[in-house]
């Protein structure tokens, strides 16, 4: 009876960490988002801020088991996010990530990966807090 026709499994989400934590955990080479596929962003409002969720697939992982991973950036300050139909979809090939004074800032097509905002970033999210899973 294990495996009925139509039985979904259950996903098992391993939490990774908060904040600092979790910016600690994908910048000491634990984790490479280099050449990840992001699947989906999820732009919402909850509990009086907006947050987006990013959904992507790690190609070069560590952790062999874990190869889906989603962030999830809360009380959000800015984004700007950007698809042109001509470019594949959000294919990790340079980011930046780091805190500033303005929060957590990722780019994920930054114009130089230094730890500074800068204008030409470009596809970036700014928020105050981010929390990160594995699904």
């Amino acid at each position: 009876m294990n495996n009925l026709p139509g039985r979904r499994d259950f996903l098992t989400v391993k939490y990774i960490g908060k904040n600092e934590e979790l910016l600690n955990f994908l910048t000491e080479e634990k984790i490479n988002i280099l050449d990840a596929e992001i699947s989906r962003f999820d732009i919402y409002y909850e509990d009086y801020q907006l947050k987006i969720d990013v959904y992507m697939t790690l190609t070069k992982n560590h952790f062999q088991n874990d190869r889906e991973l989603k962030l999830q950036f809360q009380n959000i300050t800015e984004y700007c996010l950007y698809h042109n139909y001509d470019h594949h979809f959000y294919c990790i090939t340079n980011y930046k990530f780091f805190k500033g004074d303005k929060g957590f800032y990722i780019s994920f097509d930054p114009y130089e990966e230094i730890s500074d905002i800068q204008p030409e970033d470009n596809d970036f999210i700014i928020s105050k807090e981010i929390e990160g899973s594995f699904l």
